[in-house]
């Protein structure tokens, strides 16, 4: 009796051990799970996890606090109530493929975050397995990438700049060079042999060369130091009766040659506020550019007005116009697509690109209307805020 007691009492003192070793293993795994499960949630990365059915049942306080919505909200697939609609499809085409095949996938998409701003994701998910190797869901890491994306756009747009850039040199700008140069080896090898009347045609088209290469070289300087951030910006009160006369200056003899009357309606407007430079070069170009497009005998309109906010100037031509793709694509450092004037003038739309980063340095926008063999209207709005009662900025 003495011996069977002692051997069940040995034997409740061993289970009791084994229990409290138990014990202690379970609240050191519930521990453990604990610590992972805050790691979880305090780790900078939006982490998700999704059930067989593919439903999500949990988000990561990371996930939570981007987003501003709580668990119930983003459980299940509310979630993708905040991918935005164009990359919806594929985001879900995407999860589904290697959900049903059991893959890894990368896959990136534009998500709402709190303030209602849609931010670039890069989103990392794999399929999650138990302890015992079977397959219970999928669990994700995700990343702001949108300062990527944003560097990688800026990258593509530099490169259509340069792309341009390179184009213009090798096209743009030799060719007028190779007429002067062919005229003047007209006036070198023949200037005996030509009448009075044909010198002059002759040295008119030599002059006017020159000055359409000295002003496409002008713009490409301005574009270049735009691009590098180098072109100084001095803003300063310029009386406008005055600047205006000038920049018409440099364009009269294009107007002149095809017989355009340039009229210019100003509404009290006597004083602005601008980078004098930047000034004479946009409404040089876009003056320039109404020339171009406008037939023989035609007319251009340039209106002058202000607003209680803005002082608006109207470039009006009455010249073959444009479609709605090529307005589209004025203003596209990449677009290499170029149309030829009325009397075969060629153009690089470089102007037109200077005229729009020039406004936008000076806090305004830009804007064209126009209908084919219509004419075309170009506005340029800056903001006009009183400095005395007759001086406003652009």
């Amino acid at each position: 009796m003495s011996t069977d007691y002692t051997i069940l009492r040995e034997r409740i003192i061993a289970l009791e051990a084994e229990n409290a070793a138990m014990k202690l293993q379970q609240i050191e795994i519930t521990q453990a799970k604990e610590l992972y499960l805050k790691i979880f949630e305090e780790f900078p990365a939006l982490i998700w996890r999704a059930r067989l059915d593919k439903l999500c049942d949990y988000f990561n306080k990371t996930w939570l606090e981007f987003t501003g919505r709580t668990m119930e909200q983003e459980f299940g697939n509310g979630w993708a109530e905040g991918v935005h609609p164009d990359d919806f499809d594929a985001c879900l085409h995407t999860y589904s493929n290697a959900f049903d095949n059991r893959e890894a996938f990368v896959m990136e998409y534009r998500m709402k975050n709190k303030f209602g701003d849609y931010r670039w994701i890069r989103d990392f998910g794999r399929p999650f397995y138990d302890v015992d190797n079977s397959f219970i869901g999928y669990i994700g890491s995700c990343y702001d990438i949108t300062e990527i994306k944003d560097n990688e756009l800026a990258l593509k747009e530099l490169n259509n700049t340069k792309d341009k850039f390179l184009s213009i040199i090798a096209h743009d700008l030799k060719n007028p060079f190779n007429n002067m140069l062919g005229f003047a080896k007209l006036l070198n090898e023949n200037y005996t042999k030509y009448s009075a009347r044909e010198l002059e045609a002759i040295t008119s088209q030599l002059y006017s060369s020159a000055k359409q290469t000295y002003s496409l070289l002008e713009n490409l300087l301005d574009w270049a130091r735009t691009q590098s951030n180098t072109i100084p910006f001095n803003p300063e009160p310029l009386d406008f009766e005055t600047i205006y006369p000038e920049i018409l200056e440099t364009v009269a003899l294009s107007a002149a040659a095809k017989q355009i009357e340039i009229n210019c309606h100003n509404q009290e407007v006597k004083t602005i506020y601008a980078d004098s430079n930047m000034f004479a070069t946009i409404l040089r170009n876009l003056i320039s550019n109404a020339i171009k497009f406008t037939h023989q005998n035609g007319s251009i309109h340039i209106y002058v007005t202000k607003t209680e906010a803005n002082i608006v100037f109207h470039i009006a031509d009455d010249g073959v116009g444009m479609d709605q793709e090529h307005i589209d694509n004025l203003f596209n450092p990449g677009e290499k697509k170029s149309t030829k004037g009325t009397k075969g003038e060629k153009g690089t739309g470089l102007g037109l690109i200077l005229c729009k980063e020039f406004i936008e340095k000076h806090g305004g926008k830009i804007w064209v209307n126009s209908t084919k063999e219509k004419g075309s209207d170009f506005y340029f709005s800056l903001p006009a805020s009183n400095i005395t009662d007759s001086v406003y900025i652009i």
